[in-house]
């Protein structure tokens, strides 16, 4: 899984072509954080109603966090596929920050 998940980051940050340049991408902007809240919120969204629904902490917590990391990877996958957006590692990371401070939180609740 983890050899999937670099791959995917190291095929969103490849570059081809002659077309236009695309935006320098940079480590902060309202573009990051966005990715960075929206994460966050997927993920504890996801965890709650995964407690809710009877699942045990520990598991909840591992759907949570998948759910969150999926959507940010779907994202990107989009972006990547789309000729007007930009896939963006560091959109990728900024989403993997969201998931990871959501489920440390969530795992201080019991």
């Amino acid at each position: 899984m983890d050899k999937l998940l670099l791959c995917l980051c190291f095929s969103l940050g490849a570059h081809g072509g002659n077309g236009p340049k695309q935006p320098r991408d940079r480590l902060f902007g309202e573009d990051k954080f966005q990715h960075f809240f929206v994460s966050f919120i997927a993920t504890g969204l996801a965890a709650g109603t995964a407690r809710l629904a009877g699942a045990d902490h520990r598991t909840s917590l591992y759907i949570g966090a998948a759910t969150g990391a999926a959507a940010g990877a779907a994202k990107e996958v989009l972006d990547a596929r789309n000729p007007r957006d930009t896939a963006s590692v560091l959109d990728f990371a900024w989403d993997l920050g969201g998931v990871g401070l959501a489920t440390a939180i969530a795992a201080q609740a019991k």
